[in-house]
């Protein structure tokens, strides 16, 4: 008769594989020091048993695996577009630290003031030794979390200069408008939309500071209607430009983010304006979706990967966060179908 699932053990899994029961409990404890063909012939023996190891049982750690650092990671969830971005950078971030054997902690927050006591009263508790702030906090509730961790980490927010001492990685969103804009005129187009987010947000500041550096460079007139504001979002975008479009305006391209750019290429093939035929597009992000739309969309990459890494990078050298660093990564161009070089 075949064992209940509940009463398979390590011993059943040493004696199919051979090895010893200790051998089996320092592999489901992902001790470093089994070979690893070992490992993988003890872990497919205990998936084909159907092992489940419970939060009680087995024996204390005998010390043969080092013990896991505890990082916490604090995030902001509105709902809005750049939640897409940050859901990516916090599964890149997640994987590296777990393969670092690093302990894990995930506490958001939404905008709500009480939800926002008890979330920081909930971190305060949990003693981690290196904290992460990834998102848009607004300016009190972030220098909140400063104080209350000194030394902390923002992703993918460069912060304010105000804020007491914190480490900020993240990217040159001025480089990247202007690679975005550069890609746009080096295509023919002459008359570019900016679509962006709110005006007081760091992104659509500094987007628009790469947006005027590059058209000033060429020599051309930085038109002031030609700058439309959203909430960052694909219906939102896609509002704005059709509205545009119902004023009677011309135009050639329009650069904005990549969410905000599905909406926009939503609008303008239902109007059957032709991408990159009549319209260009350009994004920035490089959102996985961007792929996927028809044609794809080319789009200025933010590497939410490369940012982990150098996250990681950044609490495990020499420094371990000790002296506040301010990094910028630079953007990459991802050319695809959206946009037609002009000698082509």
């Amino acid at each position: 008769m075949k064992k209940s699932l509940q009463h398979v053990s390590i011993i059943d899994i040493a004696s199919r594989c051979g090895v010893s029961a200790m051998t089996v409990s320092r592999v489901l404890r992902q001790s470093p020091l089994v070979k690893t063909t070992t490992s993988e012939r003890v872990l497919q023996a205990a998936e084909k048993l159907g092992y489940l190891r419970g939060a009680r049982m087995g024996r204390p750690a005998d010390g043969d695996q080092q013990e896991a650092r505890r990082v916490l990671l604090i995030c902001w969830s509105s709902g809005h577009s750049q939640a897409l971005y940050h859901a990516g950078l916090i599964t890149a971030l997640e994987q590296r630290l777990t393969a670092c054997n690093c302990e894990c902690l995930l506490l958001c927050g939404n905008g709500d003031y009480r939800g926002f006591l008890r979330m920081l009263e909930a971190a305060k508790q949990r003693a981690a030794e290196v904290t992460f702030i990834i998102g848009d906090f607004p300016a009190s509730q972030l220098t909140a979390i400063i104080a209350a961790f000194p030394g902390a980490i923002l992703l993918d927010n460069p912060g304010e200069a105000k804020i007491a001492a914190f480490s900020s990685l993240a990217f040159d969103n001025t480089a990247a408008a202007s690679l975005g804009v550069e890609h746009l005129l080096d295509c023919g187009c002459k008359d570019i939309i900016l679509c962006l987010g709110h005006a007081d947000h760091f992104f659509s500041r500094e987007i628009l500071a790469g947006y005027r550096k590059t058209l000033q460079a060429h020599g051309l007139k930085i038109r002031p209607e030609n700058i439309l504001y959203t909430d960052f979002t694909a219906d939102g975008a896609a509002a704005a430009i059709s509205a545009l479009l119902d004023s009677g305006r011309t135009f050639d391209a329009v650069f904005s983010n990549d969410e905000m750019a599905a909406g926009i290429c939503r609008i303008l093939l239902s109007r059957r304006i032709g991408i990159p035929s009549q319209m260009q597009v350009c994004g920035c992000d490089n959102l996985p979706l961007g792929k996927l739309l028809y044609p794809s969309l080319t789009t200025v990459s933010l590497d939410y990967d490369a940012l982990a890494e150098q996250a990681m990078a950044l609490i495990h050298g020499e420094n371990r966060v000790r002296l506040p660093i301010k990094q910028r990564l630079p953007p990459e161009l991802v050319v695809r179908e959206s946009t037609r070089p002009a000698h082509t």
